[in-house]
């Protein structure tokens, strides 16, 4: 579990830096994508929309419920409380529970606006 933590934050840092280039996109780096949302042929995506679905390792366009569900399951595997004897492994947790809530916050208002 303590390198499932330490892998995962480095997925999403992975994820954050290869979007950032504008015409790179994280899965374009490697052989294996960070999650499973590589986009269709054809089709255009915001680089970071697919960050933040990334994040959460659901495909881009998921829907609002699925964007809750995959938030609950990931804060349930790498909430900072789960963490807590260890002070660094707290700290990561902490930093990857930020990226996911943000990435959460973000795709949800992105949602609504879209209604």
């Amino acid at each position: 579990m303590p390198g499932d933590l330490f892998n995962r934050l480095f997925e999403l840092t992975r994820a954050y830096v290869g979007s950032r280039s504008g015409s790179e996109r994280a899965w374009e780096n490697d052989t294996e994508p960070v999650a499973s949302t590589r986009p269709e042929a054809g089709a255009t995506q915001d680089p970071e929309l697919a960050r933040y679905y990334a994040n959460l390792e659901i495909p881009y366009g998921s829907d609002i419920e699925t964007v809750r569900a995959a938030w609950k399951r990931m804060m349930k595997k790498y909430h900072p409380d789960l963490h807590s004897t260890d002070p660094q492994k707290r700290q990561v947790a902490d930093e990857l529970s930020a990226a996911l809530t943000r990435a959460y916050q973000e795709l949800i208002q992105v949602l609504e606006r879209q209604k």
